[in-house]
């Protein structure tokens, strides 16, 4: 379980790092089954067959290139146990205050070795326009120890109190290479001055194999370039809480949704499995 200062330390800076949960042989489990997807690519499913929902050069060109890939869970038994990862879920819980979550979407992002792409800065909940509260907390586990040589994540504390500043960190997407990075600190925006944290200041948040980071839908977050020798693997889990309803507008997870706007998520099928009850963990087969 959280700690009452871990839990405290979410709720100032929107970010938190919260140790180790897999053991290695997990990871290495996780790794080869990713490695195997990501080798099989888009077009290497055979009808009928297991596979994510979305499988896409997000960034490719002469700045690196980033693979994404939505719902591995769907694809990989190790992913779907993941996502029902008792610790992580009861964490989620704790720092989203909801006894009843499930799962929106996890999401692979793979920056391979000297070649990988930046993540620009921005928050996750505006583009997520599907659903409505926000999706408060995200997991994300690398594969890989993710640091300040291959791409790891940055965040801006406190930042999850500004509001929606979308529009704004789009300005900022030229900001690709780890020595330029931090410059968001210098973007043209005061925060309000009953925010808990008014210093706009980038801090690049390490996180190592085997551990898990859980940040906040509205923090300002992104990741620079890979040029080192080695790859950045790393999982994405979004989850919702009760008060998630539908609004029918645009997301790649929106052709799944089988719901009249307003309606409950939770009513929303398989595609969003429940992986907690009345604050009990739920395992993948509903138990």
């Amino acid at each position: 379980m959280l700690t009452t200062a871990q839990v405290e330390r979410f709720e100032r800076d929107g970010f938190l790092n919260a140790g180790t949960i897999l053991a290695e042989s997990e990871v290495d489990e996780l790794c080869g089954e990713l490695n195997a997807l990501i080798e099989k690519g888009s077009d290497g499913f055979a009808e009928g067959e297991k596979q994510p929902v979305h499988f896409h050069r997000m960034i490719s060109g002469e700045h690196g290139e980033v693979v994404q890939i939505v719902n591995t869970w769907q694809a990989c038994a190790a992913f779907e146990r993941l996502i029902h990862h008792p610790f992580i879920v009861r964490a989620i819980a704790t720092l989203t205050g909801f006894d009843d979550l499930q799962v929106w979407h996890d999401q692979v992002q793979y920056k391979p070795a000297r070649a990988g792409g930046a993540t620009p800065w921005h928050q996750d909940a505006p583009l997520w326009p599907s659903i409505e509260p926000d999706t408060p907390v995200s997991a994300w586990l690398p594969f890989d120890d993710a640091d300040l040589t291959n791409g790891c994540m940055w965040m801006v504390p406190g930042s999850h109190r500004w509001g929606d500043r979308i529009e704004l960190l789009k300005g900022m997407d030229h900001l690709i290479g780890r020595e330029e990075f931090g410059q968001i600190s210098k973007v043209a925006f005061e925060p309000s001055v009953d925010a808990p944290i008014r210093e706009i200041e980038a801090v690049p948040c390490p996180v190592k194999r085997g551990e898990v980071h859980f940040h906040h839908s509205l923090t300002w977050h992104g990741s620079p370039q890979n040029s080192s020798e080695r790859p950045r693997r790393a999982l994405a889990i979004h989850y919702m809480t009760s008060e998630a309803r539908y609004t029918g507008r645009d997301h790649v997870m929106r052709r799944f949704i089988k719901l009249g706007v307003g309606d409950p998520m939770l009513e929303a099928g398989e595609h969003f499995p429940i992986v907690c009850r009345k604050g009990v963990p739920v395992g993948k087969d509903g138990a």
